[in-house]
């Protein structure tokens, strides 16, 4: 299954190191959320929603709840 939140941040950004310093957190962390080795906290959820400029709900639950948003 395809990880949705490495399709909102690859369409944004070219690399993980760039998204990794815009949402401020470092690289490895970065990488291990967008490989899907790391489940992100709320608070991250919500930094990269800010930094996604995610602001609907629909779009937030279908990003990171994809097994939600198809029930």
């Amino acid at each position: 299954m395809e990880n949705p939140i490495r399709g909102a941040v690859f369409s944004k950004f070219n690399s993980i190191a760039s998204f990794a310093d815009a949402v401020g957190w470092k690289r490895n962390k970065a990488s291990r959320i967008l490989n899907g080795i790391q489940r992100p906290s709320a608070d991250d959820m919500e930094q990269m929603a800010d930094c996604l400029n995610i602001q609907d709900a629909t779009a937030f639950v279908s990003i990171f709840f994809p097994q939600l948003s198809t029930k």
